[in-house]
């Protein structure tokens, strides 16, 4: 490949050494020759560069591969001591944070309650605490953490770090959230919307290891989504894709948070599941309402009715878009076999029929962590990307 300047030189050497490295992270051990082939870098290059990355501490030796005849070729692989990175989930009603190796291992997790009405700056305080237990429950030192991931509700602007306006957290529009977590740290720290961190979390170590083509549905609180296209997060035009919990479901439906009337999210989300039973469970949290599942025949219902919304926008979903699987997670999926049930039931439905049953429809596998775990990758990706 012709390069036609030294800036290009350096820059296409450092996506070479990424590329090298996501392969590892995926797929090691793996011998040059492997490396080579799976990364689609030829041999000569993955050569020099494995010298580089190994004298920077990244990858280590692992031992030899089999051999039929003549020398046994080496096996290479991540070095998971080399760094750490955080991972941080800002949800609407607690904080989870991770602290993960080079090679994407959780070291450990900790999590609290927190009440987005409190404000950036105590969610700021907040990840600063739990930081500091992971550090001191894993014998890690801030020095050794390479980059910060931090998961947010959208809609965001990735670019700048800030985040604009989501619809259920009121007095965090136009937050330079990015800015204000690096302060704190000084450390370098990017920021992401939740559903696409917990697209880009499944693909690397969940339910769509291997999938290059994956949509990730949330159902929570809130309703939202991301798409992984070509092993990579799509974004779109204004950074808006993936907000599946805004499409319309009823025309003169219910008002969302958003100010539009009918959405996804006005009709199948945990807050407007609590508001359909507010008059029916004395205390109608989210929490509470999936205890009431199994015993309260209306609460079930309505679950069950919330699960066939989704299941429709599924399904317009997997039309439009043919991905070869659909990872559903948030604690409404999680934790009730209604809601899950029914929306992959009603999605199977109206689907295509060619495609119904060949389109993967799984629960998320990294269950709560799919947000933090992406959020560390993705800072993973994107310091070592340049």
């Amino acid at each position: 490949m012709a390069v036609s300047s030294g800036g290009n030189a350096v820059t296409l050497k450092q996506m070479n050494k990424t590329e090298i490295l996501q392969t590892l992270l995926q797929h090691a051990p793996l011998t040059k020759t492997e490396i080579a082939s799976l990364a689609k870098i030829t041999f000569a290059t993955v050569s020099n560069l494995l010298t580089e990355l190994e004298s920077d501490g990244l990858i280590r030796e692992l031992g030899f591969a089999d051999s039929h005849g003549g020398r046994k070729p080496l096996l290479y692989g991540i070095n998971p001591s080399a760094y750490s990175f955080l991972g941080v989930d800002v949800q609407i009603e607690r904080i989870i944070c991770i602290l993960a190796d080079f090679e994407g291992k959780v070291l450990d997790s900790c999590s609290t309650e927190f009440d987005v009405e409190l404000g950036p700056r105590v969610a700021v305080q907040k990840i600063r605490e739990l930081a500091e237990q992971l550090l001191t429950l894993t014998n890690t030192s801030i020095e050794r953490i390479a980059g910060i991931g931090v998961s947010t509700p959208g809609p965001i602007d990735e670019v700048n770090g800030v985040i604009l306006s989501p619809p259920n957290m009121p007095g965090w529009k136009n937050v330079p959230f990015r800015a204000m977590v690096q302060q704190e740290f000084q450390v370098e720290t990017y920021l992401e919307k939740d559903a696409n961190a917990a697209a880009f979390g499944e693909t690397r170590f969940g339910a769509g290891q291997g999938i290059q083509n994956l949509i990730y549905i949330m159902a929570d609180i809130g309703i939202g989504g991301g798409i992984i296209f070509h092993g990579n997060i799509y974004r779109g035009f204004l950074n808006g894709a993936g907000e599946i919990g805004h499409m319309l479901m009823e025309t003169k439906g219910p008002r969302c948070n958003c100010g539009n009337s009918g959405c996804l999210e006005a009709v199948a989300s945990g807050s407007a599941i609590e508001k359909l039973l507010s008059g029916h469970i004395d205390s109608p949290g989210l929490h509470q309402v999936l205890r009431e599942e199994t015993t309260d025949a209306f609460a079930h219902e309505i679950l069950s009715r919330a699960g066939r919304y989704l299941g429709l926008a599924i399904s317009n979903v997997a039309n439009l878009l043919n991905p070869e699987m659909i990872v559903l997670g948030g604690s409404l999926v999680m934790n009730s076999e209604t809601y899950f049930l029914s929306a992959q039931t009603a999605a199977r439905q109206h689907i295509l029929p060619e495609f119904a049953n060949r389109i993967r429809i799984e629960r998320a596998k990294l269950n709560d962590f799919s947000g933090a775990i992406g959020a560390a990758m993705i800072a993973f990706h994107k310091n070592f990307a340049g």
